[in-house]
């Protein structure tokens, strides 16, 4: 859809992949962690970590695992799967908490947030925890841009579960899904889930990931620059 959208309230923005680029993010990480237990790096074994976290994220947005599943076996299933001999549980518990601390913004989010907070509500909606990402926002310096976390390990469900919306709109003075448009990169939990609640929606592409024609958003961007565009 082209054109500037009227009558929005409310922002829903998305932290990894949307605010921070959780690859620039997870790579300082596991690099950190891989020096900490005296493991070899290497840009492959980076690679391999992108491609199965996605598979994971997929399977706990489709319901078919849990955040707690996920740190409990991820790091672990890599490391067999790659032959490497070490302590996943350990090594999740260290990733997990270096992420915590690691928050590098994307191109534009700064001037973007700025923008959208001296005109809307701008809530972020993460299925992460809220202190995770107050923390990361804060070392980005985007938190004074937000006026409400939902975090879904603190809602006890994830997007895009209509009850993860349910509980955002408990909390956001009035405000309805007409009123909201929502940000993000995940075509499922972002996009497909705002769909489905009725929701404005804005599908931000910039790794090149193609489209489907099952999801359809009414807006797609490449920058975030591109939102001033439409609010």
């Amino acid at each position: 859809m082209d054109g500037r959208l009227n009558g929005i309230r409310a922002v829903f923005m998305d932290v990894d992949d949307t605010l921070l680029d959780f690859n620039e993010c997870a790579r300082q990480n596991i690099q950190a962690c891989f020096a900490k237990h005296g493991l070899i790096f290497s840009e492959s074994i980076f690679q391999f970590f992108m491609s199965r976290n996605v598979k994971l994220w997929q399977l706990i947005e489709d319901r078919q695992l849990t955040v707690d599943e996920l740190h409990r076996t991820r790091w672990q299933g890599i490391f067999d799967d790659l032959g490497i001999k070490a302590d996943g549980v350990a090594f999740e518990q260290d990733f997990i908490a270096g992420l915590r601390d690691t928050a590098v913004p994307m191109e534009g989010a700064h001037e973007i947030m700025k923008y959208l907070h001296e005109r809307y509500k701008v809530y972020v909606v993460s299925n992460a925890s809220n202190l995770q990402q107050m923390t990361r926002l804060t070392k980005a310096g985007l938190i004074e841009y937000v006026d409400g976390i939902f975090g879904s390990l603190d809602i006890g469900v994830n997007k895009p579960d209509p009850r993860y919306y349910d509980y955002c709109f408990q909390h956001v003075d009035g405000v309805t899904p007409a009123e909201t448009i929502i940000i993000g990169d995940s075509r499922n939990a972002d996009i497909s889930g705002g769909i489905a609640y009725g929701l404005h929606t804005c599908w931000f592409t910039h790794r090149g990931t193609p489209p489907d024609p099952a999801i359809v958003p009414e807006y797609t961007i490449h920058r975030l620059s591109e939102i001033r565009k439409i609010l």
